[in-house]
Parts: structure tokens; sequence; C-alpha cells
């Protein structure tokens, strides 16, 4: 899953040459060839074209400074930083699933998620400062740091202590995933130049042996805090569960001695996660290597560079296109935020324990990956409204279930059935906005993905936000999102009917 705090702004393409709408085979390419013209010529009414920013094509040797390594020092950094993402989200995505349920006390640990997204949602405007000023290299390393330090907080987890921690991964978490797209994207560049190939096609494959070992650590972070708390599972339960739990602070009935118990064996995880953390920063400090300075065309300032980023941000809103997608933007970042903190808490920890978190989602990061890989597979011989609506009717029936469904009753494999359904439908949302905002906006991909991710974290923000209060119920908060899904696939049916049409509706 995404629970984790993602680039705002970062789209696996960065800086390479967008494709023709009609390359991408969709069904309606004349339509969307002539509504795309649209809309770059409305992007770029200021007098910017789309060739500037230097972007990268198979001619970037032409632009590239002397080369200092050999093809396999690339793939070695590739890999380097792989296994230390696995290893930072490994420790993250799990500790992430497990605050709703460790430290609910006052929706302390709902709102340390809360404030991570705040963080994102503000670090996503200074990313390119912080990379002028840090470098890529130091970016990675910095950043990493701080996923630890969030770790670190909880291992005393009060307002004082956890808020702040969590303030500061946000701050770190937009950055960090800004600098590994622009690194795995400038190594395929140089790599291509090296060996004389097309750089797209070495770039898709770097960031697809990123994302698999990314994607894997839903599995081993969750499995690390199943193993360790196995014991929690038969000793804590909640007073309400499923649809009728009310906020985060929510009293536990722990039987004598048990408390004692749980405490050391979150101590033993939470030194665990630090120190994956630390290897990760480690690994990343001195197995990864500066890359040699590519000489770009573009000789922007800090400031100036900073200042562009939010203009053309701000800007592309205006497109009716986009405006059309935010409200399933925002959706993808509410369900995620449902499922690692209402589902984890609600209806795993409440009924089971915290000790079967873990093996709960385990089921829905796998089933997530597995799903990512065949919807992108399969979206050329079906078209992407037929996988948007499947997707919004699954993750709809699933919430009937839940509003509907006695979770005391369940049984082990049911709760991971339920998370196995709720990770193909994120799939869903996760592969094919993504496509849609690529193939709508070839020439505008970065304003466009940071719009994207923006919205996404208003979303991760405000469902955190609304798991603190007592008075909002998860009963209350499915019926939200019930209406909310709704709403937003209405938008994105209409958003294909412009599409299909050879000139927008609102030209009408």
């Amino acid at each position: 899953m995404s629970s984790s705090p993602v680039p705002v702004g970062f789209a696996p393409d960065d800086h390479v040459q967008s494709r023709h709408p009609q390359e991408f085979g969709k069904p309606n390419g004349d339509s969307v060839m002539l509504a795309n013209d649209e809309r770059t010529s409305l992007l770029y009414a200021s007098g910017r074209s789309s060739s500037e920013g230097g972007t990268l094509s198979s001619s970037s040797s032409s632009r590239l400074g002397p080369q200092l390594f050999g093809p396999l020092r690339y793939w070695k950094n590739l890999f380097v930083i792989s296994i230390a993402f696995m290893l930072t989200f490994s420790a993250y995505s799990a500790l992430a699933n497990l605050q709703s349920s460790l430290n609910y006390g006052s929706g302390l640990g709902v709102s340390s998620l809360c404030a991570i997204y705040i963080g994102v949602i503000v670090s996503s405007f200074l990313s390119p400062l912080i990379l002028w000023l840090l470098k890529v290299k130091w970016t990675l390393v910095v950043c990493c740091f701080f996923y630890t330090l969030y770790s670190a907080a909880n291992f005393y987890p009060v307002a004082y202590t956890l808020i702040p921690a969590a303030g500061l991964l946000g701050l770190a978490a937009s950055p960090f995933w800004a600098a590994v797209g622009t690194y795995i994207t400038t190594s395929a560049i140089q790599l291509a130049d090296v060996t004389d190939r097309v750089p797209e096609t070495i770039i898709n494959r770097f960031n697809g042996i990123f994302f698999c070992f990314f994607q894997s650590a839903q599995v081993w972070g969750n499995l690390i805090s199943s193993l360790v708390l196995d014991d929690t599972s038969t000793s804590v339960t909640m007073d309400h569960c499923g649809r009728d739990s009310c906020g985060s602070n929510i009293n536990f009935t722990i039987p004598a001695g048990g408390g004692e118990v749980a405490d050391k064996q979150v101590s033993v995880l939470l030194s665990i996660y630090i120190g994956i953390g630390l290897l990760a920063v480690t690994i990343l400090t001195f197995l990864v290597d500066k890359l040699p300075r590519m000489k770009l065309r573009d000789t922007k300032s800090p400031g100036r560079h900073v200042c562009d980023h939010l203009t053309s941000t701000f800007q592309i809103m205006k497109s009716p296109y986009l405006f059309l997608l935010i409200p399933l933007m925002m959706y993808s970042g509410v369900e995620q935020a449902f499922i690692s903190a209402d589902f984890t808490k609600s209806f795993v920890s409440c009924t089971k324990g915290p000790g079967m978190v873990g093996y709960a989602m385990i089921g829905f990061g796998v089933a997530d990956a597995l799903a990512s890989v065949t919807f992108g597979q399969l979206e050329k011989y079906t078209g992407r409204i037929a996988i948007f609506m499947f997707g919004g009717i699954l993750h709809l029936a699933l919430m009937i279930v839940f509003e509907v469904w006695n979770p005391h009753t369940s049984a082990m494999w049911q709760l991971i059935l339920l998370s196995v359904g709720w990770g193909i439908g994120d799939a869903v949302w996760q592969t094919q906005i993504q496509s849609i905002v690529g193939v709508l906006f070839p020439d505008a991909q970065e304003p466009a993905f940071a719009n994207y991710r923006l919205w996404q974290a208003v979303g991760f923000a405000i469902t955190y936000a609304l798991t603190i209060p007592h008075a909002v119920c998860v009963s209350h908060k499915l019926y939200g999102m019930m209406a909310f899904l709704t709403f937003s696939l209405c938008c994105y049916i209409f958003e294909e009917y412009a599409i299909s049409r050879p000139s927008p509706p609102w030209t009408d």
C-alpha cells in the first residue's frame, strides 16, 4: 500500500520526453489528441513551450559531461537505493499501520499520522529548494534519517515527542521521493548514453525494479510486527469494534501483567525498526555514489525554480480536465488512510489484537502489488473505464460489508480476505489515476503529478484528522466514503465524456 508519505510531484518518467497521446493505445485516440492540444495551449498560454526545462531523450549525449561510471556501477547504485528504501519503508509502513492500535490514547497515534501528511503538503512546495541545497545524495541520507527519528519517538510516545517527529518526517517525505526520482531517472539517462540505448526503456526498467523492492516493504515490515507482537493477539481487546468504533481514544481491556508484556514487545519491535532505519541511512551514506553532473540547459536560480514549480502547480488546476480528477485523487488518500488506521484498529486489533495487524496488512500489500501489475497489463485490452468502475464497485461493496458485518464473530482469514479485496481496489486507483494523468498531460507531467500527490495527501490528512474525535464513528466515515466515492466516479465519467468529444462540453 501507500500509506507511507508519497512523492508530491514525482512521476516515474519525470524529465523524459513525453510521448504523443496516440502512442498510449487509447481507444479514443483522435479525441484525446484534440483535447490534449487544447490543454497544452491552456497550460502554456503564458508563453512557456513544452520543451522548456531541459527534457531528455536519446540525443542527451550532447548535453552530458564526461561519463565517470561503467554500466555495472549504475546498476549497483539502483539496487543499493532500492534496498535502502525497502528497509526504510519496512519499518515506517508497519509502524504507521500500528499507530491507531498502539498509541491509541487521546488519538495520539492517528494525530501523528495526520501531522505527517500536513508536513507532506507543506514540503511538496519546498522540495526543489531542498534538493538544490543538499544535492540528491545527501537529500536521500538526511531525509531517511527523519524516518528513523519517527521510529525512535515511539519509545516515549507523548504529544511533545511524537507530533514534532511526525511533522519532521512529513517535511522530509517529499524531498526524499523527489531525490530518489531524480537519482533513478538521471542514472537511467546516463546509462543509456553509455550504452547508446533509448533512455525511456532503461528508465522504465529501473523504476520497475525499484518499485518491486518498495512494494515488498509492506510484507517484511508487517511480518516483523506480527512475529514480535504475536503474544498480544489474545490478551488485548477493545470495548467497541467495527462500525461502532468511535474515535481513537478507546479503552483497552488488558489482563493483569499483560501491559508489561506488551510494553516489552513493543520496545523490541521499535528497536528492530530503528536498527533497520539506521542500516538504511548507513547504506545510503557509504554505498551510493554521487552521480556525474549533467550539463542541462536549465540554469535557473533555486528561487526561480521554486517559483516556477509553484506557479505551474497552481496554474494547471485551472484545467477542467484536472479539476474533474481531484475528487478521485483525494479518495485515493482517503481509502488508504481508512485501511491503515480504521480497519487495523477497529476490525483487526479490536477483535484479534495488534499482533494480527501485520498478517492482515501483508495480505493487503501482496494483493496491491500483484493487482497493480495485472491492471497495468489489462488496461490495453479493457480500457481504463472498465477498470475504474471495477475498483469503484469493489470498494463500495466492501464498505457495505464493513457497515453490516459484526467483526466480533470473524475469523482471521475473513479479515485477511477483506484486506486483500481492499488492496485490489487500491491498485486500481494507484495505477489508473497515474495513467490518466500521464495521458492527459504529457507535456506538463511535473505539475500534474504534483497536484495528484498534493490532493492525495489532503485526503490522507482529512481522514486521519476525522479518526481522532469521539463524535466521528467508523459507520459515519463509511457513509461519507460511499457518498464521496460515488461523487468521484460521477466526475470521472464526465471526464471521459469530455475527452471523447471533439471539443470540450464546457466550450459549447
